[in-house]
């Protein structure tokens, strides 16, 4: 972590032009794994200067253009930049320096950047009452070294916005793991360790992601809805059931002809969760192919309700035995109820006789 109070030198920043001053800024080192470290530099860098990374995982795969300004756009647009302009408007500044590379691309802080320059153009425009016109123009950075290993930088996202206190959408957490596991070949295991998360959370997000990859192949779009399927294979492979279930790949086409065209049968990601219930119910399945998950439900709740009937009627009975107990004699006062009760323990023994349960520990 940063602190803008612990540096005192070079606070006017080095020239872009002068590659000599940037060897003199100073050094933040970042934590990436235990013992190793990546010495930055934090430089003042002009913020025309920089570029926005079109492999941001808020921006791969959705955005078919590197367009700077389509990306841009895109990042304005996203939910919470706006929050977030309002917070460095009222600052004057970032209280957390954006990371860039050594050719000035932004790493880690793209949305941060995209509201610095909406800034700087209303402050050259005079419609920031409270700063001048070049009050946003420059901004610190730290910069990696030209050497810095892929995977570290990797890292460093990682921790900020899968297991960090900036939290990327699931989406986004999700590809920033298959492309460690994919690019860097890291154990699963691994990743699960330098993120600080459960293994089987790492497992889930990179199947349901490559599984989205997967849908995308088979049903692609050219404005990048098909990303938006990934709730629908988190919800499927969060649950074990469906996850092996998932396994056929039959199971595994029909699920994915489910959620596709322009009438889903599964027409949001939480039908999922009731998926499991309805494929063990031959007629509610059925339904689920032929006219959607809404009709598929309604039997589900009708066989449910016929359930919670049987236990009612049985508590019912139970408090009736109860009441009982407290006053046998009733008993012997009615006949009636001596015979009612003889047909009830038959019927009781009969069902514990076909029950295959656990059977209770002999005293």
């Amino acid at each position: 972590m940063f602190f803008q109070d612990k540096v005192h030198e070079n606070q006017n920043g080095p020239s872009l032009n002068e590659t000599a001053n940037w060897a003199k800024a100073p050094i933040v080192e970042l934590e990436v794994t235990k013992g190793r470290t990546i010495p930055c530099r934090l430089v003042k860098v002009p913020i025309a200067q920089l570029r926005l990374n079109p492999n941001n995982p808020r921006i791969a795969r959705r955005l078919p253009s590197s367009d700077e300004t389509e990306i841009e756009d895109w990042l304005w647009q996203e939910e919470g930049t706006k929050r977030l302009y309002n917070e460095v408007r009222y600052s004057g500044g970032l209280s957390e320096k954006p990371i860039v590379d050594s050719t000035l691309t932004v790493i880690e802080g793209n949305r941060r950047i995209v509201c610095l320059r909406k800034l700087d153009s209303q402050a050259k425009n005079d419609e920031l009452q409270d700063y001048s016109a070049d009050a946003f123009e420059m901004t610190q950075c730290l910069m990696l070294p030209p050497e810095t290993d892929p995977k570290d930088v990797d890292l460093l996202v990682a921790r900020v916005h899968v297991s960090g206190k900036k939290e990327w959408a699931p989406l986004s957490q999700a590809e920033q793991i298959f492309d460690m596991v994919n690019k860097h070949n890291m154990p699963r295991s691994e990743v699960a360790s330098a993120l600080s998360l459960s293994s089987q959370r790492i497992e889930v997000m990179f199947e349901a992601f490559r599984a989205t990859l997967e849908y995308g192949d088979h049903y692609h779009d050219h404005e990048g809805k098909w990303m938006h399927k990934f709730s629908y294979f988190y919800e499927l492979f969060r649950r074990p059931t469906l996850r092996t279930w998932a396994k056929d790949g039959k199971n595994f086409a029909q699920f994915m002809e489910l959620i596709s065209g322009e009438k889903p049968k599964l027409s949001i990601g939480s039908h999922v969760r009731d998926l499991g219930a309805i494929i063990t119910d031959k007629k509610a399945y059925g339904l689920l192919l032929s006219d959607g998950f809404e009709r598929a439900f309604e039997v589900l709740k009708a066989k449910q309700s016929k359930i919670d009937r049987y236990t009612k009627t049985l508590e019912e009975a139970s408090e009736a035995l109860l009441e009982l107990t407290r006053d046998p004699e009733k008993l012997a006062r009615d006949r009636r109820r001596t015979r009612v009760l003889g047909d009830i323990k038959q019927r009781v023994d009969y069902i514990l006789s076909k029950y295959s349960g656990p059977k209770r520990p002999s005293k």
